[in-house]
């Protein structure tokens, strides 16, 4: 009984040494990084997958507001499901003690003040309903932001979130390249809980309903997908990232939407600069390019013929009264705003001026002036904030002395930024597309927390090779025992 109990006075001994250490030195104790289960990570890959899928329904549906840009009712999907049950599964393994975190949980203060502004805003809103619809839809993408911030805690598990974003872009892909080889044009059609749809001169919207809403959203995933073909080293894994990449980018040319283009283009610069400047610029990528290149001749000369050449219906126009709607009501209320959900409503009178009547009406194609019609001077300042959020997450981790978490973490600030670009000529409050982009932000502070607590190397990331990178993931981070992510 001594000999037992000295025995176990000397583990648990060594255990707080080794968990002290860990502290001094800002690493996470291996027993406290506690990966996702096989049943969380199906259920977390449903949720993502099914984001732009749309297999929803709403309640207490607005039909008038909706048809013009707003959030129209209370949304039910298999996403809410899917965060009801890894929830539940996360407060009851903390409260039956099966696992614990030393690790202060990232709440994201910016995200929290912006959901406040955004449900106070119902004081001032003409119609208090569609607050609550908008805030919904944003508590939707915050519950996202927060699972994924604090329970993906492992390299394997980024790992998991990046081929979760594959499997996402790749699904989207074959749907947009079904409806392209069956001669869809100009129409909607169901298949099963599915609705393809393909705008006038084949421009596709996969299942999102809207050319504009795919290609946006399969930009901001393509990137960071692409960006693991540079560290990720295990056969199958690299493989199925690659088809999703060069699939990815020929069904966002295929949406024939130019902010997705400028989204991709700009985020591929920025990392490509990045790489090219630490010498982590893979041989491959030259090739790569040569044959995206070759793909996207066909797609590019469509959006050549189609929407330059004999014009964009004159959508560009459109954006720029609606901009000057958006000023003018600005004017009456520039701190407190109109009330989330509201615009369409505050700029109607000043749409009906004579002006302005006989133009195309719309809830305003820009993101930054929408939320602060809606929210406000204060509302817009928070969610700058949480971009701002996001950048620092990113370029923390770009500077962070883990190679690979360094090169994800450009690949996250680079695709937010060209989607931050594109949200200045759009609306931008879909539920796919605020969820879409809280999941990011979400992915972006879980490499942060990993990349500041998750290792500790003395290595200057300037000075380490590619091959170091691909090595050091290949032995003790993303490369899953038995091939199984």
């Amino acid at each position: 009984m001594d000999t037992s109990s000295a025995n176990l006075s000397a583990k648990l001994s060594e255990s707080a040494k080794i968990d002290a250490h860990c502290r001094s030195v800002g690493a996470v104790p291996q027993r406290a990084a506690v990966e996702l289960s096989l049943v969380e990570r199906l259920a977390l890959l449903v949720g993502i997958v099914e984001i732009p899928l749309q297999i929803d329904k709403y309640f207490m549906y607005h039909q008038d507001d909706a048809s013009l840009g707003a959030v129209g009712g209370f949304n039910l999907s298999f996403t809410t499901l899917a965060l009801i049950y890894l929830y539940a599964r996360w407060f009851a393994d903390m409260a039956l003690h099966r696992r614990r975190t030393i690790l202060p949980p990232l709440f994201g203060i910016p995200m929290v003040f912006y959901l406040g502004t955004v449900l106070l805003s119902s004081l001032s809103a003409s119609v208090t309903m569609l607050t609550y619809f908008d805030f919904a839809n944003l508590m939707h993408g915050y519950l996202l932001f927060f699972y994924i911030a604090n329970r993906v805690q492992t390299h394997k598990d980024v790992l998991f979130m990046l081929l979760a974003l594959a499997t996402t872009l790749l699904v989207q892909a074959m749907l947009i390249f079904f409806a392209s080889v069956i001669g869809m044009d100009d129409e909607q059609r169901a298949f099963g809980p599915l609705l393809l749809t393909v705008d006038k001169g084949r421009r596709h919207g996969g299942s999102m309903h809207s050319p504009v809403l795919a290609g946006s959203t399969m930009a901001l995933i393509w990137l960071p997908v692409a960006s693991a073909l540079t560290f990720v080293r295990q056969r199958w894994c690299w493989s199925y990232l690659v088809v999703a990449t060069g699939a990815g980018m020929l069904a966002i040319l295929l949406t024939q939407t130019r902010g997705a283009l400028l989204t991709s283009a700009i985020g591929s610069v920025i990392l490509g600069a990045g790489l090219l400047a630490r010498g982590w610029l893979p041989k491959w990528t030259l090739p790569m390019a040569m044959l995206l290149g070759v793909m996207s001749i066909y797609p590019m000369f469509l959006i050549y013929k189609k929407r330059i050449e004999h014009g964009d219906g004159d959508s560009a126009i459109a954006r720029k009264h609606l901009s000057l709607i958006a000023l003018e009501t600005i004017a009456e209320r520039p701190i407190l705003g109109h009330g989330s959900g509201n615009c369409h409503i505050a700029a109607q009178d000043i749409a009906n001026q004579g002006e302005y009547r006989s133009e195309w009406y719309f809830t305003i194609h820009s993101k930054y002036l929408l939320v602060w019609i809606e929210t406000g001077l204060i509302g817009l300042i928070a969610f700058l904030g949480v971009l701002g959020t996001g950048f620092y997450h990113g370029l923390a981790c770009w500077r962070s002395r883990d190679p690979a978490l360094s090169v994800l973490g450009l690949a996250l600030f680079a695709a937010l930024a060209g989607h931050s670009v594109h949200m200045m000529v759009d609306v931008f409050n879909s539920r796919t597309q605020v969820q879409m982009l809280w999941c990011m932000l979400g992915l972006a502070a879980a490499v942060y927390k990993l990349s500041r607590h998750g290792t500790n190397s003395s290595a200057n990331p300037k000075t380490v090779s590619r091959r170091a990178i691909r090595s050091r993931f290949a032995t003790n981070r993303f490369e899953i025992a038995g091939g199984v992510a």
